[in-house]
């Protein structure tokens, strides 16, 4: 009797115990149960009807998963592959990582300045490469006094392999800033600006400039002089697979243009860098009496002047801001020319696969198709981003990775995105967007200062892409909003 009734008491006492208990560990479990309930009626909202919606939630400080959401789902991540490549470039290459242009004279060089021969312009892949950087290696070679080049500007972008484009890129896209050619040899994003003017009187032929103005490219025009106060229409594009551009519509007489009318791609790029820098030579009186043309380095080419990029650190912002195609591109053939010794997508997926199973993330989700997130043949889940995320934030160059995100209501893709909310200035992801496609995955810290990661997916949605964006950007909000000492209302 004493022995059942000292086990009646033991049991009181533990739930007297577990009751005084309760009343600290309700609160983070209400905290817990609240979150859930309230991103789940945010992702009720019928405008996402017919779509698919991968969420994670995960804290940074304590590893607490804080919500899921179709988590293993593979799902099309549009521009938040720039991930992927950004943090396989920034562990496998660093960030004071620079690419290198460099010209070399590829015959004699005589006491009187003159190449006898060719002169030869070699890409290191630099994907931010500018005409003004040409004209500065333009400068140095005329300061080293050469004066005269007899044969031929010869570009050698053989760094790469010869495939411009991403895998699966849609065809209609590609006279597009956003879906130029990839070489390692660039120059102006590989694209050329178009600007269009109005004629003097109405019924004229408008006037169409190029910038920078070269012979590789030809343009096409048949847009007219509108009326004073008519509607601007004006559309440029290339011809695929020429660098024939052409320009259609009208434009009012009275216009007043301001800005170029479009960036059009060019067909391959090296060339366009070659004639580019022939130009620029012989802006600062340097003869060239050959043609631009692309061939491999001879073995007994002479270096003469180089150019280094900006370190990766930097692109790194230029990349994932703006959200650049190109770079991402770039990049990623950079890690299979640097690590695989081959300058292909197939060895940079290789070389992202392998950093991607050494920090653990599961690959058994994940397809990749390119850098840039362009392709909508790339598949990744909710988790594997988070879990890079987490990776990334104790890497020993974090600042470098989170520093190169947009910043919500502040710069990049998401400088007009949480504006007036919690999230504003404090949310730092990556944006992505392909047609039906809507993604936002990076970093915010919670109102009692609790850092978290998060990826929010979205796929097949019907709705105007702004109302997907919405919904992103109130969860943001809500995440924000979170206190360790309150659950959210």
């Amino acid at each position: 009797m004493k022995s059942k009734n000292r086990v009646l008491i033991a049991l009181a006492i533990c739930w007297l115990v577990l009751s005084g208990l309760g009343g600290l560990i309700a609160p983070a479990s209400l905290y817990a149960d609240v979150l859930a309930q309230r991103i789940d009626q945010l992702l009720a909202d019928p405008s996402l009807n017919h779509g698919v919606q991968a969420v994670m939630v995960k804290s940074l400080q304590t590893g607490k998963l804080l919500y899921e959401r179709n988590t293993d789902l593979a799902m099309i991540p549009a521009s938040n592959m720039k991930l992927i490549v950004s943090a396989t470039a920034l562990d496998q290459l660093g960030p004071d990582f620079t690419f290198v242009t460099k010209i070399f004279a590829c015959g004699p060089v005589t006491g009187q300045g003159v190449i006898d021969g060719d002169i030869a312009l070699v890409g290191g892949g630099d994907p931010v490469l500018e005409t003004r950087d040409l004209m500065c290696l333009a400068k140095e070679l005329r300061a080293k006094g050469i004066k005269k080049i007899t044969g031929d500007v010869i570009v050698d972008d053989s760094l790469f392999d010869d495939n411009r484009l991403g895998t699966a890129w849609s065809w209609d896209d590609l006279s597009y800033y956003y879906s130029a050619e990839i070489s390692a040899l660039n120059l102006n994003r590989n694209v050329l600006r178009v600007w269009v003017y109005p004629g003097k009187s109405v019924g004229d032929p408008a006037v169409v400039q190029l910038d920078p103005p070269i012979p590789y490219i030809k343009v096409e025009t048949t847009p007219i002089t509108g009326e004073s106060g008519s509607e601007k229409r004006i559309w440029a594009y290339r011809e695929l697979g020429t660098n024939v551009i052409k320009v259609t519509g009208s434009i009012p007489v009275d216009a007043k243009v301001t800005d170029a009318e479009e960036s059009i791609t060019v067909h391959e790029p090296a060339l366009y860098a070659g004639y580019v820098f022939r130009s620029e030579l012989r802006k600062q009186g340097i003869i060239v009496l050959g043609e631009v043309k692309a061939a491999k380095l001879p073995n007994q080419a002479v270096p003469l002047c180089q150019h280094t990029s900006p370190a990766l650190a930097s692109i790194l912002a230029l990349l994932n801001k703006p959200s650049d195609n190109l770079i991402a591109e770039v990049l990623l053939r950079t890690l299979g020319a640097v690590v695989k010794g081959k300058g292909s997508v197939e060895s940079g997926r290789e070389v992202e696969r392998e950093f991607l199973s050494k920090i653990g993330v599961d690959l058994s989700g994940i397809s990749i198709a390119d850098g840039s997130g362009l392709s909508r043949l790339n598949y990744v889940t909710a988790r594997a981003l988070v879990d890079l995320l987490c990776y990334m934030y104790r890497h020993k160059n974090a600042d470098v990775f989170i520093a190169s995100l947009p910043i919500a209501g502040v710069d990049g893709t998401l400088r007009n995105r949480m504006k007036g909310s919690a999230a504003e200035k404090n949310v730092r992801a990556k944006t992505g967007y392909v047609s039906r496609a809507s993604t936002l995955s990076g970093y915010l810290t919670t109102k009692s200062g609790e850092p978290l990661a998060f990826s929010i997916l979205m796929n097949h949605h019907l709705c105007p892409t702004a109302s997907v964006t919405a919904i992103q950007d109130k969860i943001c909000g809500l995440l924000a909003e979170l206190s360790t000492e309150s659950s959210p209302n």
